[in-house]
């Protein structure tokens, strides 16, 4: 199943050669796509040194000497693949989303930007800035990433799959998740936390309102339509990959009771998963609400690399018309 045509790769970091760089080139070459290495120089802007002859000398030897690196790095590649380099100047955010918008990239890959302390955030500020707001999928590796996946896990959220945004970010999920999983030979598990609405509050002696029995009937009334939802969601998925495809997967289901932002962290670890696909927004075409709290504090609580999906729709508060 081909994916991508346009991808983008932002050379920049420590391990994006050794990670990023090869996971671009395996995909560019599965799909037959388009593969731009980027990098982004950000210059001092004060007026004083604008005009000087060794500024303006400094600034042109350093952007000459990153086009001789990627110019390396990309006649070391594979050939007979469209690969092209390009520097921007500026900070990465927003400058990437810039070039996503006007070139209509499919894909940004990026290496994880690494924080030295324990309680610092996984992802640094850039990768945040590009998993909320970037239109296209983002895939931020991890340090250490060998770009062999064995388990890929797709998370998923169907107890607002009846509305039409939130079903076909479920789809973009599957299919995602699926295409790389039968590309990389690996395991597919597919996991969805759900709960039971207004279950802690049914018999407190705050309202009283059901005794035990009917606490847990509700309860599993509504796993039940979870479980339900799930089977149909995957059932929609045969009907893209084709039976045999989906027998072939076996994708693993996990249904389990409580906080996506507890559940999903804890099966990634436990399967031991190299690649978590799951979606990071909620609603659209809202400036500010780009990303709710619970994908963050998931994303936040991973240990593995990422393949942040927007639901289709998707509007960057990051335009064109601020250039």
């Amino acid at each position: 199943m081909e994916r991508f045509k346009n991808i983008l790769l932002i050379a920049d970091g420590d391990c994006w050669r050794e990670t990023a760089f090869q996971k671009a080139l395996s995909l560019a070459q599965h799909n037959q796509a388009d593969l731009t290495l980027i990098h982004t120089v950000d210059f001092p802007k004060a007026s004083g040194l604008l005009g000087d002859t060794p500024y303006k000398k400094l600034k042109n030897a350093l952007i000459e000497e990153r086009e001789n690196d990627l110019d390396g790095v990309i006649r070391q590649a594979a050939k007979g693949m469209n690969i092209t380099r390009k520097i921007i100047e500026g900070s990465m955010f927003p400058g990437i989303i810039i070039e996503v918008l006007r070139h209509r990239y499919d894909l940004v890959i990026k290496c994880a930007e690494e924080k030295s302390s324990l309680y610092e955030r996984v992802f640094g500020s850039s990768d945040m800035h590009l998993l909320r707001k970037c239109p296209c999928p983002v895939w931020i590796m991890k340090t250490g990433d060998k770009g062999q996946y064995q388990q890929i896990l797709a998370a998923v959220d169907v107890e607002q799959e009846d509305d039409e945004q939130s079903s076909g970010l479920n789809q973009q999920i599957l299919e995602l998740a699926s295409s790389l999983a039968l590309s990389e030979f690996a395991e597919l598990h597919i996991v969805h936390a759900w709960t039971a609405w207004g279950e802690g509050l049914l018999n407190t002696p705050r309202f009283s309102l059901a005794d035990n029995e009917e606490v847990a009937d509700w309860v599993e009334k509504q796993r039940s339509a979870d479980a339900e939802k799930m089977q149909q969601l995957i059932q929609s998925l045969e009907q893209v990959l084709g039976s045999k495809t989906r027998e072939y997967l076996k994708p693993q289901i996990h249904t389990i009771k409580g906080e996506p932002h507890r559940v999903i962290p804890q099966v990634a670890r436990e399967i031991g998963a190299d690649l978590v696909v799951m979606g990071t927004v909620a609603r659209t075409g809202i400036p500010g609400l780009i990303m709710g709290n619970t994908a963050e504090t998931i994303l936040n609580r991973l240990d593995c690399s990422v393949l942040a999906v927007k639901p289709p729709g998707f509007i960057s508060p990051v335009t064109l018309e601020e250039q």
